[in-house]
Formats: C-alpha cells, structure tokens, sequence
C-alpha cells in the first residue's frame, strides 16, 4: 500500500480509478479494505480543487458508508480508514459527502453512531466547512437522542463536543460571522439539558462530567 501512497501523489486519480474497481467487492472478495481506503483517503486528500467531479466522489462516499454500515462493529481498522475517506472527500464535497451521512442517520438505529462519529472526525478536520452545515446536522441528530442505546452515548456526546469546538474555532480564530442563529442555539441547549440532566447521571462514565 505504500507504493500506491507513492504513486497517489503523482497521480491520485488513477490511483482512485484502480481502488474504486476493487472496493465495489467490499470486504468479502477483497480482504483489506482497510488498506483500500487508507490508500483513497490519501488520494482524495491531495486531490487539487476541481480535480476530480462530484459524481465520482458520491460513488466512492457511497461505497465508503455501505462497507460501514454492513457490520455492528464501530471501530474496526478498516472502518476507520473507510470514515477518513468520507472525511477526505468532505473537504472537496462537504455537502455532497454530508447528505450521504444524513441518508443513513435516518436509516436503521445500528448506523447512527458510526455516522455521527463521521461528522465529528469531520467537525475536528475542516471547522471552516462543517460550522456553516451544524445547523443541518442538529434538524437531524436532534430528535434520535432520546433513543440512543447507553452504549453509543459516549460517541454521541464526543460528536456535540467536538461540533462546539468547531464552532467555537471558527467564531474567534476563522470569521467573525457567526452561523448560530436562535435556531441552532435553541437546539444545543435542548441538547446539553440532556446531557447534563439524564446522560450525566448514566452509570457509563464517559458521558459524565
């Protein structure tokens, strides 16, 4: 994998192409996917602006969260490796790679905790892209909160954490216009209300204070 990493920043587009026909396996015809989309990721990532078009990258995003949402497990490798794709495409597509993450967000309750770590990653890597679309991901995450199984709480608390260091970074360090309209903050302190008055008091200590 390392010399397709070298080859990649030659040439990231053939490199994709070549990725892109052995991915459309998935997992069980090809058996490391985690190094396939490692090596993507890297690839999208040194892409420059208007390289590559939007139809590819939403092929690629949709081979990314299939492979994610195929299996219960949260933190495998090659789930890693298959969010940082999503997260690299992100920063060419954000919209595009967003509405991709909210199609499964209202899909089967298994997924929504990989799809929210994804926004999260995301939030972290690029705030001057996801701070402008919080408003969109609180209207969706918003109202499956209050069915979130113990177990994925922690995930989704770290995900409000890192959206409001994301804000946060981008009000006082990126621009000074402010995307937290009363909407959104009437949704954040509904949201930490939650946190603090049922989440916090939950035996998994993780979601405490």
């Amino acid at each position: 994998m390392a010399s397709l990493r070298d080859i990649a920043s030659l040439n990231p587009l053939l490199v994709l192409d070549c990725c892109y026909a052995v991915s459309r396996g998935g997992r069980r015809r090809f058996g490391n996917m985690a190094g396939v989309f490692q090596v993507m990721a890297f690839s999208v990532g040194v892409l420059e602006k208007g390289e590559s078009d939007a139809v590819f990258m939403g092929k690629l995003a949709k081979i990314a969260t299939a492979e994610i949402i195929s299996s219960k497990e949260l933190n495998a490798d090659w789930q890693r490796q298959a969010s940082m794709l999503l997260v690299s495409i992100g920063t060419h597509f954000p919209d595009l790679m967003m509405e991709e993450i909210f199609l499964h967000l209202s899909g089967p309750a298994t997924a929504a905790p990989a799809m929210v770590q994804i926004l999260a990653d995301f939030a972290s890597s690029d705030a001057l892209q996801f701070t402008p679309r919080l408003k969109g991901v609180l209207s969706r995450v918003s109202p499956i909160l209050g069915n979130v199984r113990d177990l994925h709480r922690p995930i989704f608390a770290n995900a409000f954490k890192c959206w409001s260091q994301a804000a946060w970074l981008y009000i006082t360090d990126l621009t000074s216009d402010s995307p937290l309209d009363s909407d959104v903050m009437s949704n954040l302190n509904s949201v930490f209300e939650l946190l603090l008055r049922v989440w916090a008091i939950s035996r998994d200590h993780k979601v405490s204070p």
